[in-house]
């Protein structure tokens, strides 16, 4: 293959980790030529290999909830949707449930609103049956969250949370990586290209139009679209051209720790685990291999969200401050929990949004398209997510306006409203990251 062949592509993909694997699968299976680019040496080696990998059906609004769910029919059936065969390794989906404490903010009334309106199954639960089901919890009130070094925080609870919701379907995916992976090899298969260790320099634009982009070698790629699916560093390489000058909705990159905890003795949480939503103490913890767990923070507090400005600079280790406010609350919900020595998890740097929604959608430039603030909240939905960028682009490219039409589903055939995703819209009040 000469270097102009292999400089030029119909669709150039900034970013390969989950949500560019998965545009990537659904715009080459689509027919398309298809080249996708990371700075990192493998798929999946940024935000999406932080990813706790959980796959929950719960959210703040009806359309989200319904797209995880479409979403999950994929997780559930990942061989038949990849097209793999018998012999590839595969990422699994482990089923473990998601439980829901009512912490008396509204969340929970929200996501059970959400859940009937995408007719989505879940159960309501008093807090009898969410100690028959799982009494290694103290389903005492122990909020709202405070900080660890406040007396009231050890101060003995005299209240009850009224219960929960559950739903049984939910779960996670135990090596978020090879999840990307997985549909990078399905990329590949119909026909999609990878250059790992490739560094874009910036995006160029000819007019008002987004024509490829140069290396940080000065070569330089060609293409009909550009989709950015760069994670944190998304948003500097936008602004850098102005792309984003036109957005409502801000983006900020959020420093997350996920931290690794063994279960207490006796308790198997191969039987016994659960996917924990704990807004009462700010809290979200899934089971682990090893009969451990592995969460962190709610993320609902902006005083213990830590934003980062330079994606390239941020500490990478689990922090004594990070490690002791997630394990300890942990251990007023779970009492019997032992406290390790050693600080083990996982450290990451997440694109969100302001209202926790992604962002997918064209931007002031013809042919540079975004996949935006998807960190920490999408990894669940990237199966179809990809599918919905297809649409976006194929519908932008034919020069009609993809809001205006409704992308379908191909797990289920439900419809849905891209300007959701829109970086026009005015931020969701209400919306939390779950």
């Amino acid at each position: 293959m000469g270097t102009e062949v292999e400089n030029r592509a119909e669709v150039l993909i900034i970013g390969a980790g989950v949500i560019g694997a998965s545009a990537a699968f659904a715009l080459a299976k689509s027919g398309h030529d298809v080249l996708v680019v990371d700075r990192n040496s493998g798929v999946g080696d940024g935000s999406t290999g932080s990813s706790a990998g959980i796959i929950r059906v719960h959210a703040s609004d009806m359309q989200s909830s319904a797209l995880a769910a479409d979403s999950l029919t994929a997780w559930n059936n990942w061989r038949d949707f990849l097209g793999a065969d018998s012999a590839e390794a595969l990422a699994r989906f482990v089923r473990c449930g998601s439980l829901i404490l009512d912490a008396g903010t509204g969340f929970v009334d929200r996501a059970a609103a959400a859940m009937r309106a995408a007719e989505v199954s879940f159960e309501e639960w008093s807090s009898g049956e969410v100690e028959e089901n799982f009494p290694y919890f103290d389903l005492h009130r122990f909020g709202p969250p405070g900080p660890i070094d406040d007396d009231e925080f050890w101060s003995e609870p005299t209240e009850f949370l009224r219960g929960a919701l559950y739903t049984p379907q939910s779960g996670y995916v135990g090596d978020p990586t090879l999840a990307a992976v997985n549909l990078m090899q399905a990329a590949r298969r119909e026909g999609a290209r990878l250059r790992p260790s490739t560094t874009v320099a910036r995006i160029d634009v000819e007019g008002a139009r987004a024509v490829g982009a140069t290396l940080a070698d000065g070569s330089r790629l060609r293409a009909e679209a550009v989709l950015l699916a760069a994670g944190p560093h998304s948003d500097s390489l936008a602004s850098a051209i102005g792309a984003t000058a036109d957005f409502r909705v801000r983006t900020r990159r959020i420093r997350e720790e996920l931290v690794h905890v063994p279960a207490p003795a006796g308790l198997d949480l191969a039987l016994q685990g659960v996917h924990l939503v704990d807004g009462d103490l700010n809290i979200n913890f899934r089971p682990e291999s090893g009969n451990a767990f592995l969460g962190g923070s709610n993320g609902d507090l902006a005083e213990e969200q830590t934003v980062i400005e330079d994606p390239d600079e941020f500490n990478p280790m689990v922090t004594p401050g990070g490690w002791e406010r997630a394990t300890l609350r942990l251990a007023r919900r779970i009492p019997t929990l032992g406290i390790p020595r050693a600080r083990t998890g996982v450290v990451g740097l997440y694109d969100a949004a302001e209202d926790w929604l992604p962002i997918y959608d064209r931007t002031c430039f013809d042919g540079l398209f975004v996949a935006m603030a998807t960190s920490g909240t999408q990894f669940k939905t990237a199966p179809i997510v990809g599918e919905l960028l297809r649409h976006v682009i194929e519908t932008e490219l034919d020069g009609r306006d993809h809001t205006a039409e409704p992308f379908l589903a191909p797990t289920s055939g439900r419809a849905y409203s891209t300007a959701q995703f829109s970086r026009l819209r005015d931020p969701r009040q209400g919306q939390s990251r779950g």
